[in-house]
């Protein structure tokens, strides 16, 4: 059970936010913000909710509230590689490079071989590209 206002299985709050991801497919931003919103209220301890919200901002190009969202994962949970990686991606596209290197290699201090390393390597190997 995740512990919250009230206890919701893991299995419930996954479902929650893939209705959210749903809404943000068929172009229904407002509706996926109002779950996640929700999600994120009901688990108050879980990081997730908050990097939904940042990657429904990151979508529509909002970057700086997508970073705002990312950061406030952090303060949840500050060992989320995850929520780091993300962090490191709002602040690339807020061509803040140096702030964006540090938060992506955090990210794969904390995963090492997991997802959320593997993102955030792709972000830094676009970097060093030029990419992005």
């Amino acid at each position: 059970m995740v512990q919250g206002l009230v206890d919701v299985s893991p299995d419930e709050v996954a479902l929650l936010l893939e209705s959210g991801y749903l809404y943000l497919e068929m172009q229904k931003p407002r509706e996926a913000e109002e779950i996640f919103s929700g999600v994120a209220s009901l688990v108050p301890t879980s990081e997730v909710p908050l990097i939904c919200l940042g990657n429904l901002h990151f979508s529509q190009g909002r970057y700086e509230r997508a970073l705002r969202f990312h950061r406030d994962a952090l303060k949840r949970n500050p060992d989320s590689a995850l929520a780091h990686a993300h962090v490191g991606e709002a602040l690339l596209f807020l061509k803040r490079r140096p702030e964006a290197k540090t938060a992506l290699e955090r990210a794969v201090a904390l995963d090492g071989d997991g997802d959320a390393a593997e993102f955030a390597r792709c972000l830094l190997d676009a970097m060093a590209a030029e990419v992005v």
